[in-house]
């Protein structure tokens, strides 16, 4: 924990004493269960926040933003950010990862990518393949502790990378042309299927491809057969019934982690799809096998 001291140290020991923390080499994730409020810090590594939900008000370098949840904000070294108190006290769900800047560094040049990382704006969107890789490394330290070096280093790597992936726009396309209708179709798919637990809406995925939003929705469904909307839920779905089936965690868990906006919200659409309820589609898979 030694290189993550300076940070530990700017959060009050009230929230500190509250928030679950875990520690490697490179890489340090914190889950608080609220805010440091009315304080501007400078980090001094790359600070990412994940957002479950959507947070206070914001001010980096001078510059307001209203963050939503499935938002990543993204800081690198140097950076300060000033958060606003909420109007009332409500329950926060977020979490902040801290990547070391050399580590990070190794990792960008690794990629082909220079050496110090810039974020032209400090908000994007998080991936499922970045929660599962947190998780992953969670997982490992908490179970495990250190006991096993490599895996550790391949986890933090694999965080490092998805990060750096989730915090760059998708290029535009060379040539400048527009491709064929198939194509833009499998790049809005590509970019639901990485992205569909964060709160994504079809500007977001027309944003991404360089596209318009009615455009979009008028191309998808000659493809797909559905609307992007619907094409988000049948992967939000797809995701919970595996996790009903071959995990025990909680149906807020699984609902949170499929991108469902609560509870209620989860166990309302995934009725209407099997006719079951979350927990009764789990007792029903769990008999059968």
């Amino acid at each position: 924990m030694r290189d993550f001291d300076y940070f530990v140290e700017k959060i009050p020991p009230t929230i500190y004493d509250r928030t679950r923390a875990v520690f490697s080499k490179n890489i340090a994730i914190f889950l608080p269960d609220s805010y440091v409020v009315s304080k501007r810090l400078e980090v001094e590594e790359y600070h990412f926040v994940i957002c479950f939900e959507t947070p206070p008000l914001a001010t980096i370098k001078g510059q307001d933003y209203q963050f939503k949840k499935g938002s990543l904000v993204c800081l690198a070294p140097g950076d300060d950010i000033l958060v606003h108190p909420l109007p009332k006290h409500e329950p926060v769900k977020y979490m902040s990862i801290c990547v070391l800047p050399g580590f990070m560094g190794e990792v960008c040049l690794a990629l082909g990518l220079p050496e110090k990382l810039e974020f032209s704006v400090p908000d994007n969107r998080y991936s499922h393949l970045l929660l599962e890789a947190l998780d992953a490394l969670i997982h490992e330290i908490m179970h495990h502790d250190n006991s096993s070096p490599l895996m550790i280093s391949s986890l933090e790597n694999r965080i490092a990378i998805q990060l750096v992936r989730d915090a760059k726009q998708t290029a535009r396309w060379v040539d400048g042309t527009q491709p064929h209708l198939e194509n833009i179709v499998h790049k809005a798919c590509r970019f639901i299927e990485t992205y569909f637990t964060s709160n994504i809406t079809v500007k977001d995925i027309s944003d991404a491809i360089f596209v318009s939003p009615s455009y979009l929705q008028k191309i998808f469904p000659k493809i797909v057969g559905k609307t992007p909307h619907q094409y988000i839920m049948e992967c939000r779905h797809r995701k919970a019934c595996g996790m009903l089936v071959r995990t025990n965690i909680s149906m807020e868990e699984v609902a949170r982690q499929c991108g469902f906006v609560n509870n209620s919200h989860f166990s309302t659409t995934f009725k209407q799809v099997e006719g079951l309820s979350p927990l009764a589609y789990r007792k029903a898979h769990r008999n059968a096998e």
